[in-house]
């Protein structure tokens, strides 16, 4: 009942909902393209990107946001506000805050153009994340936001997955949407790495997942993003045999914009990566369907890059 068979170049068939083909959409958060002074907040710690992928923090004066001009988007923004003493920004719709154990596995991924994206730890030095955050030429880096000063933690190296195709929504054919990042250092406790689900095949209708995501709490809410929240769903059906899609029983909840790359749970392990949204009803926005690529299905090219990456995680 969600949908239709489309027919695909590789000769298989995907199962997907009319405004699923039109209305989906990955779900990065740009700052800058939602008006340079999206996030309304002063900056109290400039973080900027050297040459070398290298980050300095250093103290600042009350810089603002639509002047930071090079520097990161997110230290312009929800970095330095919540360090600022800004008040607790929200994500996810209809979601809840994360647990300390979900906390401690989920990461925000910044970047010189602009992005902000979600990501879960897989070890000390090791993320992975959606494809589509960080395939565009850039520098990427943690977000690190705490009890003592913000930090950023530079990305070495970035690993898509060979199958993924940015333009997979105007094809109608699903692709992988994910990939690793290499820190430079690794990142400081309570992070800990997250476990890949060891289930095969493709989940069953009706079964739970839980996501997690530092986006914002609905379409266009920019001054939403930059705390981790979390939500429960039910599995609705599955697309192209890589891609699970959830959605409420009822009402609005879901991935949001800045949620692309976050974890999606399943007894405990990681199951999927968050990569595209729609809004209730097949509108375009979030709430609706949310889109998260398998990890089951890719786990030997992910132990295999981890490993190529100098971070082995087991299996």
């Amino acid at each position: 009942m969600f949908g239709l068979r489309v027919k695909m170049k590789a000769g298989s068939t995907i199962d997907a909902a009319p405004w699923e083909r039109q209305n989906a959409r990955m779900i990065g958060f740009h700052p800058l393209r939602a008006g340079r002074d999206a996030l309304g907040v002063r900056a109290s710690v400039a973080l900027v990107f050297q040459a070398r992928g290298a980050l300095v923090a250093r103290a600042g004066g009350a810089l603002v946001a639509r002047a930071c001009g090079a520097l990161v988007s997110l230290a312009c923004g929800a970095l330095v506000a919540m360090a600022g003493g800004a008040a607790p920004a929200a994500a996810m719709v209809g979601g809840g805050p994360a647990s300390a154990e979900i906390a401690g596995h989920a990461a925000m991924v910044v970047s010189t153009r602009g992005a902000v994206c979600s990501s879960v730890v897989l070890a000390p030095d090791l993320l992975l994340t959606a494809a589509h955050c960080v395939e565009p030429k850039a520098d990427y880096a943690v977000a690190i936001i705490g009890a003592g000063p913000p930090k950023l933690i530079p990305a070495l190296r970035v690993a898509v997955h060979p199958r993924f195709d940015a333009d997979q929504f105007r094809t109608r054919r699903p692709t992988p949407d994910l990939a690793l990042l290499k820190l430079a250092e690794p990142l400081p406790a309570p992070f800990q790495p997250a476990p890949l689900t060891t289930a095969e095949g493709l989940p069953a209708k009706g079964s739970d997942f839980t996501l997690a995501g530092f986006g914002v709490t609905a379409e266009g809410a920019t001054k939403s993003a930059g705390t981790l929240r979390t939500v429960r769903l039910p599995a609705i059906g599955t697309t192209g045999g890589i891609m699970v899609r959830l959605a409420p029983s009822q009402g609005s909840a879901g991935a949001c914009t800045g949620d692309s790359g976050g974890p999606a749970f399943q007894n405990g392990a990681v199951a999927g990566v968050i990569g595209w949204a729609t809004g209730p009803g097949g509108t375009r926005g979030c709430g609706g369907v949310t889109g998260v690529t398998l990890v089951s299905i890719h786990r030997d090219w992910i132990l295999s890059q981890a490993a190529a990456l100098g971070s082995p995680i087991g299996r």
